[in-house]
């Protein structure tokens, strides 16, 4: 195995376990919560949303700062750094003593980990330029499998053992990923390998803009749309086992995205990222619009999984194409900002959507995300359009 797939390996192993490790907490927080001493619903709820947003919100804020940092000071310490930090605040999750302390230790998590936008960074440096895309989309896989195997782990483990050991167990995960990444990456060898392959790139500001900003609209539909598909499926499903089916169609995207997000970023990689961004940006508009109209819970989760097929063409192929347009010594601060733009679309999303969920309704939410997916295809054709219909890249 060569230095460049070993590299991506032990990184797709750390960004799947420190995916767990933030998503873990979804399904188990509010009894975590219960148990140190919390009663009141209203409590519960208002502990467990904070806890929960501050996290991404935090990340968002200081990926820039840790992008910056590994550029200077090597991408293997910033993911030593990350994995050591995000395994020493998920252990003291096991210890904490009131919602005051969950929260703030779910805020120091945010500022101390990073590990995935360090990880992408240093993939996208060091990925040979015919592979950039794929490698990306592999990488990709394990923040979505990590995100979905978090909560269902961590409901498992706290339905048969003690709550706390949930913490303890990610804790100990991540430890090992710290462990992988210390011994088996050379970045120093892979650094020097990628120099020798890299050329001059002549910048494109616009269509830098446009991809940060069309991450951030990315996040904030998906995000914003994740707490309130139970709402949808209340909507149009009359039987029981509402909890059952909301967590099959909120699935359903994750795993086509997972099947499918390698297997795009190979065709971007020949016919280049331009065209899947572009078409990817309709086709899942599309598929939010299709989300708002849907009669029953059948066609509701064939949507999602659709929908998963055209956001596993996305994020993987702007992080190619921002490394397509940037050069190497702005690389790694064009990468965190895009990293700040996904987790803040998080945040905004996951806030704002709720908000006119509530004001609008339901549908309405879905019916805005499609034109806001739409408008940022229009506006990438618009700034892109020779690379659309070129069969050339940059």
């Amino acid at each position: 195995m060569n230095n460049f797939k070993r590299t991506l390996l032990v990184c797709w192993f750390g960004v799947f376990t420190t995916n767990i490790g933030l998503s873990q907490i979804a399904p188990i927080l509010p009894l975590y919560l219960r148990k140190l001493g919390l009663s009141d619903n209203a409590d519960i709820a208002f502990y467990s949303g904070l806890a929960f947003g501050i996290t991404p919100l935090f990340v968002g804020i200081f990926s820039p700062l840790w992008t910056f940092l590994a550029a200077r000071y090597g991408y293997k310490n910033m993911l030593l750094r990350a994995s050591l930090g995000m395994s020493i605040a998920t252990f003291c999750l096991s210890y904490a003593n009131s919602g005051f302390d969950v929260v703030l230790i779910r805020a120091l998590m945010g500022i101390v980990a990073g590990f995935t936008s360090a990880a992408v960074v240093f993939i996208a440096v060091i990925s040979p330029k015919e592979q950039v895309a794929y490698a990306l989309g592999t990488l990709s896989t394990a923040s979505i499998s990590g995100s979905l195997m978090g909560p269902l782990f961590g409901g498992i483990v706290a339905e048969f053992f003690e709550l706390r050991l949930v913490f303890d167990l990610i804790a100990f995960f991540i430890a090992c990923s710290f462990v992988t990444i210390y011994f088996f990456i050379d970045e120093k060898k892979i650094t020097k390998e990628q120099e020798q392959s890299s050329g001059s790139i002549k910048q494109n500001l616009f269509l830098i803009i446009i991809l940060f900003i069309a991450t951030f609209f990315i996040q904030f539909g998906i995000s914003g749309t994740m707490p309130i598909l139970t709402l949808l499926v209340e909507q149009i499903y009359q039987g029981e086992k509402i909890a059952f089916w909301a967590g099959v169609v909120v699935a359903a995207s994750g795993i086509s995205n997972l099947l499918f997000a390698t297997k795009l970023g190979k065709i971007a990689d020949k016919i280049g990222p331009s065209k899947i961004i572009f078409i990817a940006l309709l086709f899942s508009g599309l598929m939010f619009y299709f989300q708002s109209i849907a009669s029953n819970v059948y066609i509701l989760t064939l949507v999602r999984f659709f929908l998963g097929i055209g956001l596993g063409g996305l994020l993987p192929c702007i992080n190619a194409l921002l490394k397509k347009s940037i050069s190497s010594k702005n690389l790694s601060l064009a990468f965190g900002i895009n990293q700040s733009a996904h987790f803040l679309g998080n945040f905004s999303g996951s806030v704002g959507n709720g908000i006119l969920a509530g004001k609008f309704g339901v549908n309405f939410v879905f019916m805005m995300i499609c034109i806001i997916f739409i408008f940022n295809a229009l506006l990438f054709f618009i700034f892109n359009k020779k690379r659309i219909f070129s069969n050339k890249e940059l």
